[in-house]
């Protein structure tokens, strides 16, 4: 309390988590919210809290989509206390238009969660797992950063692991360490990055930009303006919350917009957006989106100019290598239908697009080669609807004419796709759905065209290095690592040399480090990359056992806990500032800025950057100062928004854009195709999407979209196809939702915390509604630490099909400490096994998690 007599944030705090929630913050679980009288009030009432100020915030971590809006803060008229009560939106946000969802006021209510981290914990008990009771001691976050140091200072960096999205502060702290760096973004999408990589966005390109979502990744759609769009399992429940989505497609139907859905569940978004909806056979959608493919290609709906103009269709491919030709500076040959010869593609007037082989010289190689758009057309040729309608049980017809319509509306028109869908990391054939989406989308014109995907552009956020270039080149990575990307080329080029923000490969880490010796220190940086990140987390846990040292930066202490030797308390995200692009809607070049509702942390947290900076400083210094002295007056600058927002022109310096509002938007209307010549494969910028990926063809995989099947196949009892989905008000397994009483109850009243059947389907197996069930993975595909999963059943007419169950992700927490979700519901991610690498790299060269191929059984418990 200071001289006033009034209660600081972290006092109040303290007297929170002494007095429990309903002492200090009322009893009704949305902590801000209280039941006012209809229409009259009493003169004596009186307010609690006055609102006083509005603080600018970004969504950072709520989901991908990075909303923007202010957090109101009252004060108490009383005491002075100042508290965050409320979200309001922010109305020039190109993304939510003002809108918001329910994550962003769980976000405001886990401010003040008694079960929030305040300290430093260390484990004083060597024997770890949910069967001891870890031994925790408080000590100071600086003492413990410095014991971590030191332990670091006694291993190898080959036994070092950091699992954490690739910020600005990681990269250079793992880059610098010469550590790997591994995240659990590979199963949200993972497939997505990639294959946009190798198609569009060619890393590192100049608008490669620090962001929690990676900027080579293409996560933007212009939905307001789509005529036409096609869905494959885009419309999750999960989605169900992304107010900065659900306004576009508002939009979308308003202007008449079709959406064409294709999922094996029945979603509140297909009931309010879907034009149709086809119960698609999981795991099938590539068979029909080759067939959407050879519609387009044998009826010539195709985009003649862009392809010649904008694509590879035209590059040639040398028949022996399978990889294209290609000039020095990257720019791409064709076959010149005037002249009868090899000419540069961006010079030749009239490009082959079909015919060959054609006998080539170029540099003194003599090859035969074929047209990109000659391959496609072979490639394609078998892959009829007719073909595609019994695998994927939508009938021929249906494709056919889904195909011509969709055709019929572009550019305005497109495949929308990235994040936890059909071809997200769900099924080994994942990355050729979404080869094959990229490769539709650039048949019909759609990439970087208004009404379809559209590309960033006109503004970067920048990375430490480019702040301050290191003194000396970085030590070299470990050759292998922990997660196997070094057994995955195609991968493991665009992270070591491209974009080191790269996602990690979580689908094998468990399998690494339970299997290999090298791994002896593992760093965790949460809320999002602990246990429930992982697929199989029981291989995970027992290979934590053989640890040396096991950390974990978090809001909470969570059921990685129980590995851990130190949890450092991490500051709340409305506690932190932050910078943004509109990466889920760049139609527009935008930069939105949040600040900390707070000057002072409520506790000894300690923030990301300042935590990587200590390490570095102390392990690394040459690479943290400028002048590769180690002296901490010469420290690297890390003024990123500084820098950020001087070069949009939208300020001098940070503390003048956000007196400013925190919001600058350069609203020129979008040049449709001029960002493909800026970022693009071929020639310096006159680039090019790529149809024809010849790092696949190196690997021995299919460099244009051939089918395959899924990994796994149904066998006897394990029948039933397992599809996941999140409650709309839950972020992976972040407390700051788990843990929250009325989101559990909305949980609860929803049946998002049971598996979900159809009727006829648990009649079939003498279940019905609220039986407890036993869930298991067929023994053949999980034969290391199987475990069933017990859950409570729930009959809905949602789920279309008869032979898939239903789970919702994020549940199933076991801390002791968290008060509001430990033991409630189930853990999803233990019935999907982790990946062996040399089976994993047969059937997909990214390396995915493929987090739904999996068949199960269920009996009554």
């Amino acid at each position: 309390m200071d001289s006033s007599g009034k209660l600081s944030r972290r006092e109040f705090l303290q007297v929170a988590g002494a007095t429990g929630a309903a002492v200090a913050l009322t009893g009704f679980p949305f902590r801000n919210l209280k039941s006012v009288a209809a229409f009259e009030r009493h003169p004596q009432e009186r307010p609690t809290f006055l609102i006083t100020k509005k603080i600018p915030q970004v969504c950072a971590r709520a989901c991908e989509v990075n909303c923007a809006f202010y957090v109101a803060v009252g004060t108490d008229p009383k005491t002075g206390l100042e508290r965050a009560l409320t979200i309001e939106g922010m109305s020039q946000d190109p993304i939510a238009q003002g809108k918001y969802c329910i994550k962003a006021l769980g976000y405001v209510d886990s401010l003040y969660d008694p079960d929030r981290l305040m300290v430093t914990l260390k484990r004083t008990n060597p024997k770890k797992g949910t069967d001891y009771d870890p031994g925790w001691v408080t000590v100071r976050t600086d003492d413990a950063v410095k014991e971590i140091i030191n332990v670091f200072k006694t291993h190898k960096r080959e036994e070092i692991l950091i699992a954490s999205p690739g910020d600005p502060a990681t990269n250079k702290l793992c880059r610098s360490l010469g550590v790997t760096r591994s995240d659990q973004r590979t199963e949200c999408f993972g497939t997505h990055y990639y294959i946009n990589c190798l198609t569009v966005t060619n890393p590192p390109n100049k608008y490669y930009s620090s962001t929690y979502t990676p900027s080579h990744h293409v996560p933007g759609f212009d939905f307001d303006l789509a005529k036409y769009q096609i869905w494959f399992g885009l419309d999750s429940f999960t989605k169900c919350g992304k107010a900065g989505l659900i306004t576009h497609w508002v939009e979308c139907r308003k202007n008449g917009g079709k959406v064409v859905m294709f999922n094996p569940v029945r979603t509140p978004l297909a009931d309010n957006f879907a034009t149709e909806l086809h119960s698609i056979k999981p795991g099938t959608d590539l068979a029909v989106a080759l067939a959407i493919m050879n519609v387009i290609l044998t009826n010539k709906k195709y985009d003649l100019d862009f392809l010649k103009k904008y694509s590879d269709a035209p590059a040639l491919v040398d028949e022996k290598t399978k990889t294209a030709i290609k000039a020095k500076d990257g720019g791409f040959y064709a076959w010149c239908l005037n002249h009868k010869r090899v000419e540069p593609l961006d010079i030749c007037d009239a490009p082959a697009l079909e015919g060959g082989s054609f006998a080539v010289s170029v540099d003194g190689h003599r090859t035969h080669a074929k047209p990109v758009f000659q391959l496609l057309l072979d490639a394609n040729s078998q892959y009829t609807p007719e073909w595609a309608a019994p695998l994927s049980e939508v009938p021929a017809e249906v494709i056919r004419r889904i195909a011509l319509e969709l055709a019929a509306a572009a550019p305005y028109a497109m495949i929308p796709s990235n994040k936890r869908d059909a071809a997200g990391p769900n099924y080994a054939n994942s990355w050729r759905l979404r080869h094959a989406i990229s490769v539709i989308n650039t048949l019909i014109g759609s990439i970087d065209h208004e009404g379809g995907v559209l590309l960033l552009h006109g503004v970067k956020i920048p990375w430490l290095e480019d702040l301050a270039r290191p003194v000396e080149p970085y030590p070299p990575l470990p050759v292998k690592q922990a997660d196997f990307r070094h057994e995955f080329p195609v991968t493991n080029d665009i992270y070591r040399n491209k974009d080191f923000s790269a996602p990690g490969h979580y689908g094998m880490l468990g399998f690494g480090l339970l299997n290999t010796d090298t791994t002896k220190v593992v760093f965790f940086r949460n809320p999002h990359r602990g246990l429930y990140a992982f697929i199989q987390p029981q291989m995970v846990e027992k290979g934590l056992e053989r640890m040396d040292l096991v950390v974990d930066w978090n809001l909470y202490l969570d059921d990685i806990g129980y590995w851990c030797d130190y949890v450092l308390p991490a500051p709340h995200q409305y506690e932190e500032s932050k910078l943004d692009i509109r990466s889920y809607y760049p139609k527009y070049a935008c930069l939105v800025g949040g600040s900390a509702i707070s000057a002072d942390l409520p506790g000894d947290q300690i923030g990301w950057g300042s935590l990587a900076k200590a390490m570095g400083m102390a392990l690394a210094p040459k690479y943290w100062t400028t002048d590769g002295s180690g002296d901490p007056k010469k420290a690297v600058p890390t003024n990123i928004t500084d820098v950020a927002v001087k070069g949009a022109g939208a300020a001098e310096n940070t503390k003048e854009f956000m007196k400013k509002g925190g919001f600058w938007i350069d609203k020129t209307p979008y040049q449709n195709y001029k960002q493909i010549r800026e970022i693009g494969y071929g020639s310096p910028n006159n680039g090019r999407v790529r149809m024809y990926i010849d790092e696949f063809a190196l690997v021995k995989h299919e460099p244009l979209p051939i089918w395959a099947a899924r990994w796994t196949a149904p066998e006897g009892k394990y029948k039933f196809s397992k599809v996941v989905t999140r409650a709309p008000w839950i972020m992976h397994a972040d407390p700051n939702f788990v843990n929250n009483p009325i989101l559990k109850i909305m949980t609860t009243k929803n049946y998002m915390d049971c598996v979900w059947i159809n009727p006829e389907a648990a009649g079939q197996l003498g279940l019905k509604e609220g039986d407890e069930v036993i869930l298991e993975n067929d023994p053949k595909y999980m034969q290391v630490l199987p475990r069933p999963m017990k859950a409570k059943l729930h009959l809905s007419k949602r789920i279309l099909r008869e032979d898939c169950v239903l789970m919702f992700h994020g549940l199933g927490h076991r801390a002791r400490n968290l008060t509001v979700a430990r033991d409630w519901a189930y853990r999803d991610g233990d019935l999907t096994p982790q990946k062996y690498p040399a089976m994993s790299k047969k059937h997909d060269p990214t390396g995915m998690g493929w987090v739904e191929d999996v068949y199960l059984s269920i009996r009554k418990a």
